[in-house]
């Protein structure tokens, strides 16, 4: 059986404005001096220790500050903020939801993501699409994270498959599904401007071409009448 993977932040939705509005509540809590949202948005996507260091490093760098305790704070107290407001303006990219249930009937949908696994399962709930995924692989669900190629492992392990696609909007998914020797669509509609310096094997510019795109790079799958049409 193969397995579809996909990233969430940044493929699935835009979660960017509530990661920095969790980010700002933490930050007064904290009583750290105030901020523009501006000077979080490029840090709340790139794992969560960046997100942590970067965006409370003001309460690092305070006198006699204990490093590995700090980090435990941040994580618990981001966490709570965050969950609960979590889809508060978070949306599904416009054409993701019928593509999901699309994509369910063809092979089992897992979630490969670098934001903790608890927090990703509410933010899929939260959508209205966590009944699409088999499996859910966070960015404490193992000791690593992606690029690792370990998380797609994983994910496989879960769905009960093997991967036949990655789907997702950085180059750290392309690296990992590189890694792991699985085909990988970048999503041009994501936080990215581009894919990196390793090239994708294929670019979806908007979420209604990701079938046709499964379907040049896997055509055995079971599709329900006929494969989409693949491009001329």
């Amino acid at each position: 059986m193969t397995v579809i993977c996909f990233d969430l932040d940044g493929t699935l939705e835009d979660s960017r404005d509530d990661m920095v509005a969790a980010v700002q509540r933490v930050r007064a809590a904290l009583k750290l001096p105030p901020r523009v949202d501006e000077d979080f948005v490029l840090h709340v996507n790139r794992g969560m220790e960046h997100l942590y260091r970067t965006c409370f490093a003001e309460a690092f760098a305070r006198p006699g500050a204990d490093e590995a305790a700090l980090l435990a704070q941040l994580a618990a107290d981001y966490a709570e903020s965050y969950a609960a407001d979590i889809a508060n303006s978070t949306t599904l990219y416009d054409g993701i939801a019928p593509v999901l249930s699309e994509l369910a009937e063809v092979a089992p949908l897992a979630l490969v993501t670098n934001k903790p696994e608890d927090l990703s399962q509410k933010l899929l709930s939260a959508l209205g699409v966590a009944d699409r995924f088999v499996a859910v692989i966070g960015g404490d669900t193992l000791p690593v994270s992606k690029p690792d190629p370990a998380m797609i492992d994983a994910a496989m392990a879960r769905a009960g498959g093997a991967p036949a696609v990655m789907i997702g909007d950085s180059a750290g998914d392309i690296r990992c599904a590189k890694a792991h020797g699985t085909p990988i669509i970048w999503c041009a509609w994501g936080y990215a401007d581009d894919p990196g310096p390793v090239a994708p094997d294929a670019i979806a510019k908007h979420p209604s071409e990701l079938p046709r795109l499964i379907a040049e790079l896997l055509p055995a799958l079971p599709w329900p009448e006929s494969p989409p049409e693949p491009r001329a």
